[in-house]
């Protein structure tokens, strides 16, 4: 088994989904008392949202970069950005360090593909659902991406930032995500990719009516998949 750097923090709510599907995962595929190796670092959000916030990302991508540069000292073979969001300091990231960094949206991709899509509608934070650097790399696989409209794309925003970050999930909430995705149905999209990692603390696929793509599961399995080989298929 190969050690996992997870570089989280952001928020430490979805981070802490991430260390226990991992583990999970690992038990699931392993059996008995095994468990993952992971390295974990966590920033302090608050910090990042305000470089976020004040559109400061190569301060940003600086600050993890360094954190990583750290997992990997610490023994980490394989880094996951616990994130959808700082996709943006991916390149900033990777390049900080000598090991694989596992891209969320390649992940993403892969999975829509393997499901014969071709788009998808997106439901993320308000950077991830308004720039590029994610819709460009799923258009890259082949896949286009429908985002909801301004107004939704503020409620969004508002439910990621004021409550599941801070670990609130409300039932008003929940009904204002699903009404917005059913909305994405309708012009067209095929599926939804939760591209927030908090998000699916309050959305599962049984919400809507076409495939939901859980961006922190999916990326968690395919890390297990890099990392963990399970002696029962040799």
């Amino acid at each position: 088994m190969e050690i996992i750097g997870v570089l989280g923090g952001m928020s430490w709510e979805s981070t802490a989904e991430y260390l226990r599907l991992l583990n999970q995962g690992v038990r699931d595929r392993l059996g008995g008392l095994h468990s993952a190796r992971l390295r974990v670092a966590t920033v302090d959000f608050a910090q990042i949202e305000h470089l976020q916030a004040t559109n400061n990302w190569p301060a940003a991508g600086q600050i993890l970069a360094r954190e990583a540069a750290d997992l990997e000292a610490a023994g980490a073979t394989l880094i996951l950005i616990a994130t959808n969001t700082m996709r943006k300091v991916y390149d900033t990231i990777a390049a900080a360090v000598t090991v694989p960094v596992l891209h969320l949206g390649d992940v993403t991709a892969n999975a829509v593909r393997a499901q014969g899509l071709t788009h998808i509608g997106l439901l993320a934070t308000r950077y991830t659902m308004e720039q590029t650097f994610y819709t460009n790399r799923l258009t890259h696989h082949g896949i286009q991406t429908l985002v909801p409209d301004a107004s939704a794309r503020t409620e969004i925003q508002r439910i990621i930032y004021t409550e599941l970050c801070v670990g609130l999930v409300s039932q008003p909430s929940r009904q204002s995500l699903i009404h917005i995705a059913n909305d994405l149905i309708t012009q067209g999209a095929q599926g939804i990719v939760l591209g927030c990692t908090e998000l699916e603390l309050t959305l599962t696929a049984s919400d809507l009516p076409v495939p939901v793509f859980p961006t922190t599961t999916l990326h968690c399995t395919a890390a297990l998949d890099h990392a963990v080989q399970n002696p029962a298929a040799n």
